[in-house]
């Protein structure tokens, strides 16, 4: 037998030290490591898997984490990308030369080659995704790209008759995860633009862990400006709408995931009268408008709420001009994504162009944290990677990703976690018997068998 180095033997000590210090220090240890090193963490031994797989971890793993961005892409490809801000450096600049912690195909990882997802919403690192023109319109799936667990969500009965779906993600106050979805159908006019009324609003709820939808009292009828209306805060889900039973006016929607009701909510003064477009969305932890409602067609202007729910709190934080090379069209939305400290803004035009507003030169510029290309679709959201197992949610049909591997910013995949015995990981395909590897070795004539 071949004698161990000195070298050996000195890692060997070290590699025994890490293992018998206290569970809370090497908590502690992991709890301070990028995420994507604590996936490569929980391949090195059963005692670090065990250990990073505990509902404590990610709970202090999410409770420390700095909300990053997940940026989903499809056209001739359909790519997720999770970026993952973790100095002051990073979160300082907008025109990030980053790579993504971590990238993936959220189509062919539950399993559907031809679908075309869109982003719901994104929770304490949980997805929320909708099928959005694949064979499967309208179902709706709740994942973790992390844990790579997903679920797919039971159909609505009846909702497929519906012109109009709208969809919203949340957690409740006392630590509900649900999906929200409103459906009606508006009578109109071809020789008109106005809405002649609206028949069948409907509301439906759907807790995670029950397993079934739950139809709610809708509210006042409107309409979205967009299929989303998910800007989640304080428990509540909000988005700017269109008053179709009035005269087209925005409005505010405020849902109330604790009570389960529309709430009316403030809006910024507008700038015309009626205001015609703003969306909703969420800077430093706080609700934002995107005003498009400028005489001048090359302006849009930024309102924040600075106190929750106070409509005097409503500030006019910046008003970007020369805005025309970035949202070509004046009737499309923008959508607010991410703001930096130093004052960078992160933004998005109707879900085809990714830009920025430099604080600085007072000017937008495109970002490089993604190659943008003409005929795709694009989705930047605020995304905070966990460990949130799905399994936590009893009753739930929880599923694995596809065999389709994880990657990091090199390309190089990430090695998942698989050791015997662990729930829910994949067990070793049993290795070959004793016996038949005898059999191959006296095939070759390499053992002889005796009598």
């Amino acid at each position: 037998m071949a004698k161990i180095s000195a070298k050996m033997k000195k890692n060997m000590r070290k590699s025994t030290v890490l293992l018998d210090l206290p569970s809370e220090i090497m908590i502690d240890i992991h709890l301070k490591l990028p995420t994507r090193t604590i996936l490569s963490c929980k391949c090195v031994c059963k005692k670090f898997l065990e250990l990073l797989s505990t509902p404590s971890f990610a709970a202090s793993h999410l409770a420390l984490a700095t909300p990053g961005l997940i940026i989903h892409q499809s056209g001739d490809e359909n790519l997720c990308q999770i970026f993952e801000f973790q100095d002051g450096f990073e979160l300082q600049h907008s025109n990030l030369h980053c790579s993504p912690a971590m990238k993936f195909d959220p189509g062919v990882s539950i399993g559907l080659l031809s679908t075309d997802l869109r982003i719901v919403g994104s929770v304490n690192g949980l997805l929320c995704l909708w099928d959005h023109k694949g064979k499967l319109h309208g179902a709706l799936y709740i994942c973790n790209p992390i844990t790579r667990e997903y679920i797919t969500l039971p159909r609505i009965q009846g909702a497929a008759k519906y012109r109009d779906v709208q969809y919203g993600f949340g957690v409740s106050e006392m630590g509900q995860y649900k999906v929200v979805v409103n459906v009606h159908s508006h009578i109109g006019d071809d020789d008109a633009p106005a809405c002649l009324g609206i028949e069948n609003y409907e509301c439906y709820i759907y807790t995670l862990g029950t397993g079934s939808w739950r139809r709610v009292q809708a509210g006042v009828p409107f309409g979205h400006f967009d299929l989303l209306f998910g800007s989640y805060l304080n428990g509540n889900l909000h988005g700017c709408v269109v008053d179709y039973c009035g005269f087209g006016d925005v409005l505010s929607s405020c849902f109330d995931l604790e009570s389960e009701s529309f709430q009316p909510f403030p809006l910024p003064p507008p700038h015309v009268d009626p205001p015609t477009l703003g969306t909703m969305g969420i800077l430093d932890g706080c609700l934002c408008v995107v005003d498009n409602s400028y005489k001048d067609l090359d302006t849009v202007g930024i309102w924040v709420m600075k106190e929750y729910g106070v409509e005097s709190s409503w500030t006019q934080q910046v008003v970007i001009t020369e805005v025309s090379e970035f949202v070509p069209c004046y009737s499309d939305p923008v959508y607010p994504v991410k703001a930096f400290q130093n004052g960078d803004i992160l933004l998005c035009w109707n879900n085809f162009n990714l830009f920025y507003y430099n604080n600085e030169t007072k000017t937008c510029q495109y970002t490089d944290l993604v190659v943008q290309k003409k005929g795709g679709w694009i989705e930047a959201v605020s995304h905070s990677s966990s460990f949130l197992s799905l399994k936590s949610f009893q009753g739930e049909n929880v599923k694995l990703f596809s065999c389709e591997p994880m990657q990091n910013a090199s390309g190089r995949v990430i090695r998942q976690p698989r050791m015997k015995g662990i729930q829910g990981l994949k067990k070793h395909p049993p290795g070959p018997s004793k016996a038949a590897g005898t059999r191959r070795l006296k095939k070759r004539g390499e053992l002889k068998m005796a009598r």
